[in-house]
């Protein structure tokens, strides 16, 4: 069943690519750029979620070399959500952690192939560095200069990242979430390594084979039963 439903989110992504290379190859033709490249990764310290389906299939795909990268931020995202008192709080301590744990050493995504939807949809209009940038050390006058550079028929306002591409990849994460509610009877969502570790180490999977509660039960067991971890569709 599985098998299945990677195969469907993969075919998923493939159909997402086309169409973004398309909305890419169309913002060219109006002057625009889009500052994503390989080894191009202050985006990367960015929190990822997405749907267990999409985590699977990272999990079928890294290799061994993530393990111990994994392992070791997995603990300190679920360190992170539990000291946290909301989720702003949670995103900002996200980002003190560092890079993503399936980056490669030169910089460039070491699951590409298998990236969730998320990462796929988020395409910078502005310069890498702004993707690192922590805008609360920013001037009024710094704020302002950007926002003001921004084409708010473009991005999705105030960031500078495509709100076409988001909001193409929200409805097919919705669709992947669909999928798993029409298998199993409900739908996992939360934090990609969390989801990742949980069913590396854990077998999630087989879990949910089993039902909600086995899930939730494994989840706590775990040490991540947390909202900002781990949650429920519907």
């Amino acid at each position: 069943m599985w098998q299945q439903l990677m195969a469907e989110v993969r075919d998923q992504q493939a159909l997402f690519d086309v169409a973004v290379r398309e909305w890419v190859a169309g913002y060219a033709l109006k002057q625009g750029t889009i500052h994503c490249g390989k080894g191009c990764h202050a985006c990367c310290s960015l929190a990822v979620n997405c749907t267990f389906t999409e985590a699977q299939a990272v999990s079928a795909g890294p290799a061994d070399r993530h393990a111990t990268a994994l392992a070791q931020h997995a603990a300190a995202i679920r360190a992170a959500a539990f000291s946290s008192s909301d989720f702003p709080s949670f995103l900002r301590a996200r980002r003190a952690l560092g890079d993503c744990p399936f980056l490669d050493n030169d910089g460039a995504c070491g699951v590409y192939g298998r990236r969730p939807f998320s990462c796929r949809s988020l395409l910078a209009t502005r310069e890498s560095h702004w993707c690192g940038a922590d805008f609360s050390t920013l001037s009024r006058e710094e704020k302002r200069a950007f926002m003001e550079s921004l084409d708010q028929t473009v991005v999705a306002f105030p960031m500078h990242y495509v709100k076409a591409t988001q909001e193409l990849g929200q409805e097919f994460e919705e669709r992947s979430a669909g999928r798993m509610i029409e298998t199993f009877g409900f739908s996992l969502y939360g934090n990609l390594p969390a989801l990742v570790f949980l069913e590396r180490e854990h077998r999630l999977s087989e879990a949910v084979a089993k039902g909600r509660d086995a899930v939730q039960e494994l989840v706590e067991r775990a040490g991540y039963g947390h909202p900002f971890l781990v949650s429920f569709l519907p």
